[in-house]
């Protein structure tokens, strides 16, 4: 997969994270908002939202009725009690129960009851629930004390100068249960007030005094009234909805459903926010990371340092220390692949370079000694023939003209030779292929360099296919592959030095031609720069024949043919020079 693929796969991979790391926190909201408003209800009033609860947690186990813990918690906190009874009003299981509660109901009495047609202390609530084909009623009662105390003080207590007066116990009853009590005028004007909240309304309307409601007190507190008729007050007794060993309210409380979606909208939006901002960072550091690297990696190789930056550690920054790359790294594999190939590249053309300026260098300096040496020659006989002092004999001026023809000759091939190398490096020699048959052509190519005035001396010997090869070559110029190779064996070994060319049959229509020599063979150094036209000049003083480019023009001449040329070699070991046609094989150069 490529990095365009990679990186919109990613890309999708991530967003569909995100919308469904949001849709599980916005599912996890509702939930919470539905069980924030569901705790409210309880305690505005249990009987409405917790009965239900208790009837869904409830469940057979050993014969009788068990309900959930925490919800008979919150019967005992809110000062009620609990009974099930079966189809025949028998009490099966009973929580909290006063001593003042039957335990059996004939089916008319707790109707009765239920209607307030006849006296009950406490105020019931009833739920029916079948269960296994049998009806079971569940019945919560609570008593009203603030019903009672309301009414109480209306009875009891007295409004007198702007002050309420009430005995004594029952302002210690009120302090214990952490209540209050106001007196309102019949505009719903607060006209005098004991232990009250500094949050309670001043000022009530009907919907408060119906729905017990005010400040942010509505759901931690409920109210009662009672108006009394001969003087047109209205008594309001306030007591806290959770009343349990000194505790007003619980720990965190909303006030109502619009603070309850006001906070649970906050906590989504900072959830959101979060979430986003730990998602930048970590993109930043997924993908940014990685992208500022290469940044870097590719201005060094601007700057001619050529290998990836390191880390603290001196290693790659894209690596472990294993050599594998790091996680954030894989999805540009392929990026990072390519610019490791650009750094070996420039790296190695920087190497080549080098070695070529170097190498061009020496051979400027090897073929101005080339040059300068038959110049000179020719410039020292001409100034001889040129002088008057001296009266030259027929015999000396052909002596001289000979050496001034044989340096100018010289001159004339190595010019030719520069030239000839660089129309073949540049593609510009023109070859007349035709189809030869390679055993006897390579015969008699040797038997013709051996009868050079030169080479008669050599010791050449050739060893043939065994079968007919028949391959498309110059013979003009093939020729000259087999001559150089040959002359470069034989003018830079001692004299006797054994030369061996052989041909080999290769696969179906390829074969092989090898050049070797038992000479006194070369360096890794030498052999790697074997072909190279500037790797090193000539010497007209040290060998007769030959421009130092023979090997460079075999090579290209070679692959002008469809071949490939390699050398092996090591010191005293003399030297082999494979070339292979007919072959796929890749060519070097």
């Amino acid at each position: 997969m490529d990095v365009r693929k990679r990186l919109i796969l990613q890309f999708i991979l991530q967003l569909v994270f995100v919308g469904a790391v949001l849709i599980g926190l916005m599912v996890g909201m509702i939930y919470y908002l539905a069980d924030q408003m569901t705790e409210m209800e309880m305690r505005r009033e249990f009987a409405k939202a917790g009965l239900p609860k208790l009837v869904e947690s409830m469940e057979m186990k050993e014969g009788t009725f068990q309900f959930d813990e925490n919800l008979l918690d919150r019967v005992k906190q809110s000062g009620g009690w609990l009974q099930t009874l079966d189809e025949e009003g028998q009490v099966i299981t009973s929580h909290f129960t006063p001593a003042n509660v039957p335990d059996r109901y004939n089916p008319g009495e707790l109707v009765d009851y239920w209607m307030g047609k006849k006296p009950f202390p406490y105020s019931l609530y009833i739920w029916i629930q079948v269960k296994g084909g049998t009806t079971y009623t569940l019945l919560y009662g609570v008593k009203p004390e603030g019903g009672e105390l309301v009414q109480s003080l209306t009875e009891q207590a007295a409004f007198s100068d702007g002050k309420i007066l009430i005995p004594d116990d029952m302002e210690q009853t009120l302090k214990a249960k952490h209540g209050w009590v106001q007196v309102l005028d019949e505009q719903g004007d607060e006209v005098a007030s004991l232990y009250k909240p500094s949050e309670a309304l001043t000022h009530y309307t009907l919907k408060d005094l119906i729905f017990g409601s005010f400040s942010t007190f509505s759901d931690s507190y409920r109210l009662w009234s009672n108006y009394e008729e001969k003087t047109g007050l209205t008594w309001v007794v306030g007591l806290p909805v959770f009343e349990e060993e000194g505790t007003v309210q619980p720990p965190f409380v909303f006030g109502s459903e619009g603070q309850l979606l006001l906070f649970g909208f906050a906590l989504f939006l900072a959830a959101v926010l979060l979430l986003f901002g730990v998602l930048s960072f970590w993109y930043g550091h997924r993908f940014g990371t990685p992208i500022l690297h290469m940044i870097r990696w590719l201005q060094s190789l601007g700057s001619g340092v050529y290998e990836e930056p390191l880390d603290h550690q001196g290693l790659p920054r894209s690596r472990r220390p294993s050599g594998k790359l790091k996680r954030r790294y894989r999805l540009y594999t392929d990026v990072v692949q390519m610019l490791n190939g650009l750094t070996e590249t420039l790296k190695r053309n920087n190497e080549i370079r080098t070695n070529l300026e170097k190498s061009r260098e020496e051979w400027i300096a090897g073929v101005s000694h080339d040059l300068k040496t038959p110049l000179s020659s020719i410039k020292g006989y001409a100034h001889m023939l040129e002088s008057e002092q001296y009266d030259w004999s027929v015999a000396e001026i052909r002596e001289f003209a000979g050496v001034i023809k044989d340096k100018a000759d010289y001159m004339d091939e190595l010019i030719a030779d520069l030239s000839m190398t660089y129309r073949l490096k540049n593609g510009a020699l023109p070859l007349k292929m035709e189809q030869t048959e390679m055993n006897e052509f390579i015969r008699g190519t040797v038997i013709s360099f051996q009868n050079d005035p030169g080479f008669r001396q050599a010791n050449i010997c050739f060893r043939d296919a065994g079968k007919p090869i028949d391959y498309r070559v110059d013979v003009h110029w093939f020729r000259r592959i087999l001559d150089n190779l040959l002359a470069n064996a034989l003018l830079h070994n001692p004299a006797g030095t054994q030369v061996e060319v052989s041909l080999n049959a290769v696969a179906k229509s390829g074969f092989t031609i090898t050049v070797s020599d038992n000479g006194e063979g070369m360096d890794e150094d030498e052999i790697k720069n074997l072909f190279e036209r500037y790797y090193r000049g000539t010497n007209t003083e040290g060998a007769s024949r030959g421009t130092g480019l023979g090997l460079a023009i075999a090579k290209h001449l070679v692959h002008e043919h469809g071949g490939t040329i390699e050398a092996e070699s090591g010191p005293g070991a003399g030297v082999t020079i494979r070339m292979r046609f007919g072959m796929k094989v890749a060519k070097d150069g």
